[in-house]
């Protein structure tokens, strides 16, 4: 996989998300659908920066603690977004898809400080930090909208 062209397309993912859904006021709706439909943008640019570090990590360029530690998170960001599909599909409230998100936003954090910053090699340290202010700026329009 070509590190520029998946970050390109993770680009173009997050600059629709960011412009269809600024506060999410674009979607018509109740709430539950905006957090919907903000959750499967979320799952699709954390699956594609996935897959751009997993491509990095094969040619070398992530350290394999740094790339278990991230993976790790990963998963601990699938596990948050499960635990988001279920509350939602039983009616969560508003307050409470967004103590779920701000959960998954703190995974985010998590996300950088334990496995991004260890990334030695500049141009998929870059590539990743603007993949992952990204799914950031995705997450913050959601919890504009659920607030």
């Amino acid at each position: 996989m070509n590190i520029k062209r998946s970050i390109r397309v993770l680009l173009v993912a997050i600059s629709i998300a960011t412009v269809s859904v600024p506060n999410i006021g674009c979607i018509k709706g109740s709430a539950t659908h905006k957090v919907t439909v903000g959750q499967h943008t979320l799952r699709e640019a954390v699956g594609a920066f996935q897959d751009v570090e997993i491509a990095e990590f094969n040619k070398r360029f992530i350290p394999a603690n740094v790339h278990l530690r991230i993976q790790s998170t990963i998963q601990k960001i699938a596990l948050a977004g499960v635990d988001l599909d279920t509350a939602v599909a039983s009616g969560a409230t508003a307050i409470d898809a967004k103590a779920k998100f701000d959960a998954i936003y703190t995974l985010l954090d998590s996300l950088n400080t334990d496995g991004v910053l260890g990334i030695k090699n500049p141009t998929t340290k870059q590539a990743l930090e603007v993949a992952l202010d990204g799914i950031r700026a995705i997450v913050d329009n959601i919890l504009v909208g659920v607030k």
